[in-house]
C-alpha cells in the first residue's frame, strides 16, 4: 500500500487540533486514522521549526528571489516566443 502524503498545513492542523482534543492525543489519531507515531513525529519536527516562523527572511535572499522570479518570467516568455515561432513554421511546412 503506497504512503499517505499528508501537505504541511494538513499536518499544522492534525496537530493543533490533537493537542486541544478533550479526549486526549490517542483518541483523536483513532478517530482520524493518523498513526500516533506520525503524529508525534509532526509534533516534534513543528517544535523544532518553531523558531523559524518569527525570524525575516534576510534582504539579500529575498533579493535573490526576486532576481529567480523575474528570470523565470523571462524564461517563460522566451519559450512563448520560440514555440509561437516553431508553429508558424510548422504551418508554413504544411501549407
Amino acid at each position: 500500500m503506497p504512503r499517505q502524503k499528508y501537505s504541511s498545513s494538513f499536518k499544522v492542523k492534525a496537530v493543533l487540533e490533537a493537542l486541544k482534543d478533550p479526549e486526549g492525543i490517542s483518541a483523536y489519531c483513532r478517530r482520524t486514522g493518523i498513526s500516533d507515531v506520525l503524529l508525534y513525529r509532526w509534533q516534534s519536527q513543528m517544535i523544532a521549526n518553531a523558531p523559524n516562523l518569527f525570524e525575516q527572511t534576510p534582504k539579500s535572499t529575498q533579493q535573490k528571489i526576486e532576481k529567480l522570479k523575474a528570470e523565470i518570467v523571462r524564461k517563460d516568455q522566451i519559450i512563448a516566443a520560440v514555440t509561437e515561432e516553431a508553429l508558424e513554421l510548422k504551418k508554413k511546412l504544411v501549407d
